[in-house]
């Protein structure tokens, strides 16, 4: 199919595939756009049933036009096939974004609720036409990257006068989005899609679904017989008003239900409007800080006008009174076109700051500006010239203006923090600047090079805490990532001690530590340096790692969790905490989160190595994920990119190992772990619980191996 033209369309990929139609990626010829177009599947092409079922969904479709609605352009049938041409939405299912959100935290309210009420919107229409989905739920709903749900897959659709159908006799819809009414076999009406709504609802607002069992059967009897918990109680923040309008919508009794969707809508809005009035105090002082433009002649000086950004929000983040976006959520916005109303809105923020820099050997000129993006104000601006070594007198004007701009009271020690200056010498902090700009490149040379440029910062400035900071997390990234030697978490430990003898504040170093007594198996002391990481930087996403590892190690698996989720929330390209929650999933016997969380994982690795092609290990566990997931062919590639990039690594060796396990290549994971042992590997612990290697518990040569580690540690 991919590549044929059918009739003036173009085939150019698979987007997926339901249980009545596949959907297919194609050019308009004639118009020149991209289109949809969806076929039923060829061994259904041959019921006139289905046949007729098909051009019905097609001509529901194309009588409803609003914007939350797909668009249908065509019907037609080719060599006895039928299809149908669709918009193309360049986006991505609702469920793939509530994913995004329940990996970290919930999705917040007030999207919550514009999201519900774009769909009853949609439904509104629908139903004026006398016309049920029946199938509501996130996967059918699409959103467009202006941010607009889109209702699709009318494919159990029918108009309520459509008697005959030929599914009287068995359950439409979807188990977990289902009503009473369609539980209980008997004829469903528009009030049918307000409960599959609420049940979403429910969903986005909570992380939970109102109903949940292991059995479809018992599912059904509590859909048909029991009450769920309200929102609210799985959420202290949820207001009474949202209580009430959900449960409402999952009345079990249809007549007690909203009775129409303008009904529903009516209430939503006056939620809406007395929530929005509720938080707008409370993210008054929340704030972005984007990154700098560089209008350097230099191009390669990106390092220093990102490396001001991350200073000025690491000065920021201290203070109490005030919410900073992390470096990792605004990095996404470095060189965007979204105008900073846009941005504010999606990062739940009122104030945002925007400059630029520009650096000509030892010359600086800066400029910045303050704005209320709600006001469309400009709060403060400023520009700034002077020298290198001016840059710390400048990174402290512009802090004390966003302060005073704000009406940010301060404590005595804040003002002590704002007029902190670490390094003493400006060439130390330049070194320190490019440092970490390589260290967040991934690749093998750079992170030896970040490692010899914090050296060089340190060499001119030998209190200079930030640059051993970063070298402890220098050596551990080396460790983790690249070379598996013993003596990089020794240099990690030395420099991030040396860190906190200078500056016993610094969250980062804790961090580091953390993480090398982790992989050193000191966990007691890992746990003790994250949990003081945390409490100096609730907003330090490596502490929350390293937290849930602790947890996940010493067989407290429920407890990891919520510190992966929240790592999540602070860094979503974080690939390492995907894989892990989706491990502690995997052991808790999760099916529905670990699911929902390979998902997630398989959009996370494409974003991150677009980034950061050199780092092998995002392709080896891309590769398992892509196993996982059944793309074989696109995981075997990944497997050999990552073997390319690192192949005498043992944690490399390792991973293959894992992958081959899941292709079920027993012979071939056999070997890469013995290789991957013989290397320098020796966490036996983590291989005997590694749930990848299932495939090989029981080969002799895999016990063989156990067992001979465990006669080596009995001597």
């Amino acid at each position: 199919m991919i590549g044929q033209t059918i009739s003036h369309y173009k085939v150019l990929e698979k987007l997926g595939e339901g249980g009545m139609g596949m959907v297919y990626k194609a050019q308009d010829l004639k118009l020149d756009r991209p289109v949809a177009i969806k076929f039923l599947p060829p061994h259904l092409s041959v019921s006139r049933e289905n046949k007729e079922r098909f051009m019905r969904e097609a001509k529901i479709v194309a009588g409803l036009n609003h914007p939350n609605l797909l668009h249908i352009y065509d019907i037609d049938e080719q060599d006895g096939r039928l299809f149908f041409v669709m918009e193309f939405i360049a986006g991505q299912t609702l469920r793939s974004h509530i994913a995004n959100f329940k990996s970290g935290e919930n999705i917040p309210l007030p999207q919550a609720i514009n999201w519900t009420i774009q769909v009853a919107q949609g439904l509104r229409v629908a139903h004026e036409k006398s016309i049920i989905h029946r199938d509501i739920k996130p996967e059918n709903i699409m959103l467009t990257k202006d941010g607009l749900l889109k209702i699709m897959d009318f494919g159990i659709a029918r108009l309520k006068s459509d008697t005959d159908s030929s599914d009287t006799d068995t359950l439409s819809g979807t188990l977990a989005y289902m009503s009473p009414e369609q539980a209980q076999g008997i004829t469903e009406d528009h009030r049918t899609d307000i409960w599959s709504l609420g049940v979403m609802f429910y969903e986005m607002l909570t992380g939970e679904l109102p109903f949940r069992a292991e059995h479809e059967a018992a599912w059904i009897y509590l859909i048909v017989n029991q009450d769920p918990l309200t929102p609210s109680s799985h959420d202290r923040r949820i207001p009474p008003a949202l209580d009430s309008c959900v449960t409402k919508m999952l009345e079990k009794d249809r007549e007690q239900r909203f009775q129409s969707s303008n009904e529903l809508l009516i209430t939503l809005s006056q939620v809406q409007s007395d929530l929005q009035q509720v938080i707008q105090s409370a993210k008054t002082k929340a704030i972005a800080l984007l990154p700098f433009q560089n209008i350097s002649p230099d191009k390669e000086s990106d390092y220093f006008s990102d490396g001001l950004t991350e200073e000025l929000i690491l000065n920021l983040s201290r203070l109490e009174n005030m919410r900073v976006v992390s470096r990792t959520s605004i990095m996404q916005y470095k060189g965007t076109n979204k105008d900073i109303k846009t941005i504010g809105k999606e990062l739940g923020v009122r104030y945002i700051l925007e400059g630029s820099v520009r650096k000509l050997q030892d010359d600086l000129r800066i400029t910045a500006q303050l704005v209320d993006v709600e006001t469309d104000a400009q709060l403060w601006a400023g520009k700034y010239k002077g020298k290198l070594s001016d840059v710390f007198d400048i990174q402290e004007k512009v802090s004390e203006q966003i302060v005073g701009a704000l009406l940010v009271r301060l404590s005595p020690s804040e003002e002590d923090v704002l007029c902190k200056r670490c390094p003493q010498n400006a060439e130390a902090y330049d070194y320190y600047l490019r440092a970490r700009n390589a260290l967040y490149r991934m690749t093998k040379n750079d992170v030896k090079s970040a490692i010899e440029l914090f050296r060089r910062a340190i060499e001119l400035d030998n209190r200079y805490a930030a640059a051993y900071a970063g070298l402890g997390e220098a050596y551990s990234t080396l460790y983790l990532y690249f070379e598996r030697k013993e003596l990089y978490l020794d240099r990690s430990m030395e420099a991030s001690l040396t860190a906190l003898t200078y500056d016993p504040t610094l969250s980062e170093a804790y961090a580091a530590l953390g993480t090398a007594y982790f992989d050193k198996e000191m966990l007691d002391d890992a746990l003790k340096a994250v949990q003081k990481a945390i409490e100096l930087d609730p907003n330090n996403f490596t502490g929350y790692w390293i937290l849930g590892r602790i947890y996940h190690r010493t067989d407290r698996d429920q407890e990891a969790i919520e510190p992966y989720k929240k790592v999540i929330a602070l860094n979503p390209d974080f690939y390492g905490a995907h894989m892990d929650l989706k491990t502690v999933y995997e052991r808790l016997g999760d099916k529905e989160n670990y699911e929902r969380v390979l998902r997630n994982e398989l959009q996370v690795y494409p974003r991150y190595l677009a980034r950061y092609p050199g780092d092998p290990r995002a392709h080896i566990f891309y590769a398992i994920a892509l196993v996982r997931a059944g793309r074989i062919e696109e995981g075997k590639k990944e497997a050999a990119r990552a073997i390319e990039l690192n192949p005498s690594d043992p944690l490399m060796l390792y991973n293959t190992a894992c992958f081959y396990a899941k292709l079920g290549e027993k012979r071939l994971a056999l070997d890469s772990l013995k290789n991957a042992i013989l290397a320098g590997l020796e966490d036996y612990d983590w291989i005997r619980r590694d749930p990848d290697l299932e495939s090989i518990r029981n080969e002799p040569e895999y016990i063989a191996l156990i067992e001979k580690r465990e006669d080596q540690s009995s001597k």
